[in-house]
């Protein structure tokens, strides 16, 4: 899913190991498009391959051999007055070489980890937007698969007795959630291998679990909420970056009333048209699957929004058609203002689906404007 954004990383890598800071106050920007060159030393990583098989709990944890990896986990919740906060607390990976460190006393490493942690208060208006970086040793930050975990300082996803709790907190704003499988794995793309572009070398292997139960806390400001709703999981990993003719992606992910779930995401050439490689999936309200090609589905921006911040303007509504499942979908933000301001710029933020018998809400994500 984000291709743009885990290669954007690799730029950045050097100012962590110059630094060694968890939180940098001044951070500095990234060049989207200088973040899509392959970087140094990428013969050495693996790449995905369609022969590869993924198999649990294994591939909950982190995959070092391959370059790049996020663990991904957004959500539209309510209180019991039906205030409704949006929420993204995301983990990446990135290799800084393939060799292993020299050293044996746990201050050296080859990875380095990056983590967003945002919280969209739509009834305030409001977007909280936090990010963190820091090297894998001394345990400061890591991620294993049994039992699951994924941690930069104090924010973290942990396995527990019944799914998984997410818990992060900074500047009054905190998130302490317990999450709920009610949906199966679904594998992304064929059978977890994703391509993003014609070169074989230009994809990720990928997989989601599209439906948590959740609830829990948030806190903002001293102010208290106790919340249920529903979150979205991906996990993604690969070496390749993309093309020299992408920009970025367009990504959705919805959860509509009646228990219905859909992924999907085109990636952008620079004159703005798809690449031809859209990619997407529906799980239906029995967990039955549906993997969707770059044929069948169609996504429209049909209105625009530009940022007082940094002058980038975002398509803010948005018509997905799916002809196969009678679908015709109207994405719009709760918000327009949920662009994230760090180390690179991207908008990613809860909206509102309708133009079905069942609407929904969901996350998008929109990098490359």
């Amino acid at each position: 899913m984000n291709p743009v954004i885990k290669s954007a990383l690799y730029l950045i890598t050097a100012l962590l190991v110059l630094t060694g800071c968890s939180e940098e106050r001044t951070p500095p920007s990234v060049n989207i498009l200088e973040a899509l060159s392959q970087g140094t030393e990428p013969d050495c990583f693996k790449r995905a391959d369609p022969a590869t098989e993924l198999r649990f709990p294994d591939d909950f944890g982190a995959h070092d051999n391959y370059r790049t990896e996020w663990w991904y986990y957004t959500g539209n919740l309510f209180d019991e007055s039906g205030r409704h906060f949006g929420y993204q607390l995301t983990f990446f990976r990135q290799a800084l070489s393939c060799g292993e460190p020299l050293d044996t006393n746990g201050w050296q490493t080859r990875q380095i980890f990056f983590a967003h942690f945002a919280l969209t208060d739509t009834q305030s208006n409001k977007f909280h937007s936090f990010d963190r970086m820091n090297r894998e040793s001394l345990m400061i930050a890591g991620a294993q698969a049994v039992p699951f975990r994924v941690w930069i300082d104090d924010w973290e996803t942990r396995e527990n007795a019944n799914g998984v709790s997410l818990s992060a907190r900074q500047d009054g704003v905190h998130l302490a959630l317990k999450l709920t499988a009610s949906k199966p794995i679904l594998l992304q793309g064929r059978n977890g291998f994703s391509p993003k572009g014609q070169d074989p070398s230009n994809a990720s292997h990928y997989y989601s679990i599209p439906r948590w139960a959740t609830d829990g806390r948030i806190r903002i400001d001293g102010e208290s909420f106790m919340v249920k709703g529903t979150s979205w999981f991906d996990h993604e990993w690969s070496t390749s970056a993309l093309s020299d003719d992408v920009v970025g992606w367009d990504w959705f992910a919805i959860h509509l009333d009646d228990g219905t779930d859909i992924m999907v995401c085109q990636v952008r050439q620079k004159d703005g048209t798809a690449n031809g490689y859209s990619f997407g999936a529906i799980s239906d309200p029995d967990a039955s699957q549906n993997i969707l090609g770059n044929d069948d589905f169609k996504i429209r921006a049909t209105r625009f929004w530009t940022s007082p911040v940094t002058g980038k303007t975002y398509p803010s509504q948005w018509v997905i058609d799916i002809p196969t499942s009678d679908m015709r979908l109207e994405v719009v933000p709760v918000i327009n203002a949920q662009e994230h301001h760090h180390r690179f710029t991207y908008w990613e933020g809860a909206v509102t689906v309708t133009g079905h018998q069942n609407p929904g809400m969901g996350y998008m994500e929109l990098t490359g404007y």
